[in-house]
């Protein structure tokens, strides 16, 4: 619940001009927490959400009790008196910070509560100690990355995003990329952002990120790399220097969520962090759910179906292959045969042809072409063993 870089008026400003709003709770005629948001209208909806490229914007409850049952009872009561402004929303949502532990007035209110994995690393170490914590394999990767990289930082903000947008690999983005340049200016403006680009000794970029700041901790906050001539340990020795910036700063570094596959986990975890919990909050209307649910539908049908098929090829066509095969058998319900399979039907057809052509009567023609029941082997019809005779 503490206050983030994400919470000050000027990142706000700068991505959510005029858009952002502010519920506050007083106590004794000061402010005892407060909670910042971004509004808007959505086909007659009423819209309480985060601003884009925000990674985490909650409730801000300042509590000077010393007693934790008297801190804990304070921090309810204020959280459920900010959660009250927001009813009339048809839709809420927002990521809480890692340290936010008292959830209890969301669920209270009818949240539904997700979990975002991040990892964060103390950098209040020595560097050494820093440098041992890492991977042996991060560190080699690191030392190569040192031969023929070198670190710079970035003064053009417009650089970067042509930079990123062009390693998008024609993919779209998942936030507008004009946000990049206000963000990256207001933090630099305030002395909290950075961009660091590894370069070769011709000059080309092989991969930058963005690094954000406040008080307490150093987001790794934007990344992009060339993926056709990227070192494969550009990204790591950059990110080896914002742990030497963390360090100097006397900060944590927070390596900014989306821990959501096994590769991004296996790159995150070798730099020695702890693994830590961002929860995401969020309440829907009746009407708001019934608006999106014709959407989601289709494409949960279609992520199923193509999770199948490329889990399970073998298994599909096996099982396509039994039902084109099936053998003739008897409906449960009245006992008569279904339906002989195409290629039976063919041989009978074919067979009732020349009883047509002669105009037998129907009666011979239906016993001229049904066929002879096959012998069911029985241990009453086996023939009998041969007799043995014992030659002395």
């Amino acid at each position: 619940m503490r206050k983030s870089i994400f919470h000050e008026d000027w990142w706000l400003d700068a991505i959510a001009p005029g858009s952002w709003r502010e519920v506050r709770e007083l106590r004794g005629g000061h402010v005892a927490g407060y909670l910042r948001f971004v509004a808007r209208n959505q086909l007659g909806l009423r819209i309480c959400e985060m601003p884009p490229i925000t990674r985490l914007l909650g409730p801000v409850v300042l509590s000077q009790a010393d007693r934790a049952e008297a801190r804990n009872r304070f921090t309810a009561a204020i959280l459920t008196e900010l959660l009250c402004h927001l009813r009339d929303y048809d839709h809420v949502r927002m990521t809480l910070d890692t340290g936010f532990a008292n959830l209890t007035p969301f669920l209270v209110a009818g949240y539904t509560i997700g979990v975002q994995p991040t990892f964060l690393l103390d950098c209040t170490r020595p560097l050494d100690e820093l440098w041992s914590g890492l991977r042996d394999k991060t560190r080699n990767v690191i030392r190569r990355a040192r031969e023929t990289l070198q670190v710079r930082e970035i003064s053009d903000v417009d650089e970067f995003t042509r930079f990123y947008a062009a390693n998008l690999g024609g993919e779209s983005s998942y936030f507008d990329l004009a946000l990049i340049a206000p963000a990256i200016t207001a933090a630099r403006a305030h002395e909290q952002g950075h961009i660091l680009a590894a370069v070769d000794g011709s000059g080309v970029v092989h991969a930058a990120i963005c690094l954000v700041w406040d008080n307490s901790y150093l987001h790794y906050f934007l990344s992009s790399r060339d993926r056709q001539l990227a070192h494969s340990g550009a990204v790591s020795l950059l990110l080896w220097q914002a742990v030497e910036i963390a360090q100097a700063r006397g900060l944590c570094l927070d390596f900014d969520g989306g821990i959501t596959t096994d590769s991004r986990f296996r790159f995150a975890v070798a730099f020695g962090g702890e693994l830590a919990n961002r929860y995401e909050v969020s309440r829907s209307s009746t009407r708001y759910r019934l608006l999106h649910l014709p959407a989601r539908i289709p494409g949960a049908l279609i992520r199923r179906i193509r999770q199948f098929a490329l889990k399970f090829p073998k298994a599909l066509k096996a099982a396509l292959a039994l039902v084109a095969m099936r053998p003739q058998r008897r409906t449960a319900e009245s006992g008569e045969p279904a339906a002989p399979p195409l290629a039976r039907q063919d041989a009978i057809a074919a067979s009732a042809a020349p009883c047509r052509s002669a105009k037998i009567p129907r009666q011979k023609c239906n016993d001229a072409v049904t066929p002879a029941p096959l012998p069911q082997p029985t241990s009453r019809n086996r023939s009998p063993a041969p007799e043995i005779s014992v030659i002395h």
